[in-house]
């Protein structure tokens, strides 16, 4: 029942509107009538929920004026409250209403106002057309990414005013307040059961706009993914560091996940997964999974690692090698005995391990470099290729897997040299990208322009 009315909610939508109201409160005893101003919050064609200072008891009746954007009738309707709770941040009330006499015209024109701005709709677009992304841009209709390929949706140009409402509608209060400050805010969002977003939000020329990533909800396996066998191994070891990295959009986080499943099928463990933006939620089946979001759950991936050892983990996955704390504190948990498994955007390997180690002073190259030898177990790099049909992308893959050669070579700081090794790596299940690349060429996947 609660989902059903969810959905139904949903579909309805709302937007977020900070306007100013005026509410008419008559005292039933003498007829008297005074003012209160009010700040709505957001609205539908049913109701609104507006901030107000005092309360008002359930059941009263009012009437509030007020004006929509970008239209120049003035809204006044009887309303009758129906919710009343204090607010996040504990100074004001929220008060929920609906209208009880809301006319035609105005019923019509707030229509119009959600229509224009509303977000699931363009939404049900991206899934329908397999997008992986979607931008919203001031002065551009939503454009969606399908298989590497950005596509104009046919639909209306989107003002810089829709943008905010419709971005704002998608974001909680405090939220809201956080990107007023930060100017960037990164967050999930579910559609249905099935379906999730993940959410960055950014200025661009003084204009509020939205990147969303879709993400199936349904974990895949590594044999969906097409990931070669050594993953499995990879997911098997009890401590070390594993990395997956490639360009943005190469799916790394779907291979994560797709590991964490593996680990939770197979064995009993506590993983703790952090991450910007929760994207793909795990259920516990043999193991226990915490998800932690950096700027809900916890201030910093740095903090969140240091936090989460004390919390009897047996994986710790990392969304994002961002910073130097994070990699440092990722290095000592390796080490301590702890399997991590982290993410990091690199376009091989050689250059994600020198640029891990260039992410600290000179001086401290050295010893970076001694502790990834020591405690890494392996490297994933992935990138997507268009199919040859153009109607999908495939996985291409390259391995490196840290046996005792690659940890001196490592250690040596003689990187250059992990090419090669790859190359001869064979026996221990390390391929080249270009061996990959040729694989799939051979399979009828994809094209000969594409290698």
């Amino acid at each position: 029942m609660q989902n059903t009315v969810g959905n139904q909610r949903r579909k309805m939508g709302r937007v977020f509107l900070k306007v100013p109201m005026t509410c008419e409160i008559i005292n039933p005893m003498d007829n008297s009538c005074r003012t209160k101003n009010v700040i709505s919050r957001d609205i539908n064609t049913e109701g609104t929920l507006f901030r107000s200072d005092e309360v008002f008891p359930l059941n009263s009746q009012m009437n509030i004026t007020f004006q929509l954007p970008v239209k120049n009738n003035i809204i006044r309707t009887p309303i009758k409250i129906i919710r009343v709770e204090v607010d996040e941040e504990g100074n004001n009330f929220c008060i929920g209403a609906v209208f009880t006499q809301l006319s035609e015209k105005d019923k019509t024109d707030i229509g119009q106002l959600l229509d224009r701005v509303n977000i699931n709709r363009i939404l049900e677009l991206a899934i329908k057309n397999k997008a992986s992304d979607l931008h919203l841009t001031a002065g551009s209709p939503p454009v969606i990414r399908v298989f590497g390929e950005l596509k104009v949706l046919d639909l209306p140009v989107l003002g810089a005013s829709d943008i905010t409402l419709m971005i704002y509608s998608m974001m909680g209060k405090q939220r809201i307040k956080e990107f007023e400050l930060t100017k960037d805010a990164d967050f999930g969002i579910q559609y249905d059961m099935e379906n999730r977003f993940r959410v960055n939000v950014h200025q661009q020329r003084g204009f509020l706009e939205a990147t969303l990533r879709w993400i199936n909800a349904n974990i895949s396996s590594p044999e969906d993914l097409k990931l070669p066998e050594v993953v499995k191994d990879f997911t098997r070891i009890k401590d070390g560091l594993v990395l997956v990295i490639g360009p943005a959009g190469s799916g790394k986080t779907t291979t994560m996940a797709a590991m964490v499943e593996l680990i939770n099928q197979e064995r009993n463990a506590v993983i703790i997964i952090l991450e910007r933006a929760i994207e793909y939620l795990h259920s516990n089946v043999r193991s226990i999974i915490k998800q932690r979001e950096v700027g809900v759950d916890t201030h910093s991936f740095a903090s969140a690692i240091k936090s989460c050892l004390r919390q009897d983990p047996n994986v710790i996955v990392v969304g994002e090698l961002g910073d130097v704390e994070t990699i440092k504190t990722v290095l000592y948990a390796a080490e301590a005995g702890y399997m991590v498994i982290a993410s990091c955007p690199a376009p091989n390997i050689t250059q994600a391990i020198d640029m891990l180690a260039n992410a600290f002073p000179a001086d401290n190259r050295k010893q970076i470099l001694s502790q990834m030898a020591t405690c890494l177990k392996g490297v994933i790099c992935q990138t997507l290729l268009p199919l040859k049909d153009k109607k999908g992308r495939v996985l291409a893959t390259e391995v490196l897997v840290a046996e005792e050669k690659v940890r001196t070579v490592i250690r040596n700081d003689e990187l250059a040299r992990i090419s090669e090794i790859i190359q001869t790596g064979a026996a221990y299940k390390m391929h080249s990208m270009s061996h990959s690349m040729h694989n799939l060429y051979q399979q009828g996947l994809i094209d000969v322009h594409t290698l």
